[in-house]
């Protein structure tokens, strides 16, 4: 289980509610392997994780735009890069191949992280710190 710190709460509610929504679809992905349930845990992740991950990165893009983050586009660019690689991954995944779902719960986890808590957290400052939130 991946567990929650206060770290990841940037203080911009609704990032937020999403960034806790994908640790919880981490963890279920992680109990499905507890569970022994391999293939269900691997459709998943490419079934719900991806394509919650895409709905919160586009979220997350449109709240930067409305605060006029003046980051916004190397933070996009972080996103493609997310994007790219882990849309890379998934096909193998969707044929079962348990290398390149190591590799994306890997970089999902890790990314999510460090992310949140490194390069997020810089916009929700911003936000702050002009009364934006």
């Amino acid at each position: 289980m991946i567990e929650v710190k206060e770290d990841i709460f940037i203080g911009v509610e609704d990032m937020d509610e999403q960034h806790l929504k994908l640790l919880e679809l981490l963890n279920n992905v992680i109990n499905l392997l507890h569970e022994g349930k391999k293939e269900e845990a691997m459709h998943l992740f490419n079934r719900e994780i991806l394509d919650y991950t895409e709905k919160h990165l586009a979220d997350e893009e449109k709240f930067m735009e409305s605060i006029e983050y003046p980051e916004l586009e190397n933070h996009k660019k972080i996103h493609e890069v997310f994007r790219r690689e882990i849309q890379n991954l998934a096909p193998y995944i969707e044929q079962g191949d348990p290398k390149a779902f190591r590799e994306a719960l890997a970089l999902a986890w890790g990314w999510l992280y460090n992310h949140i808590t490194k390069t997020d957290r810089k916009y929700a400052i911003y936000a702050r710190e002009r009364c934006l939130i």
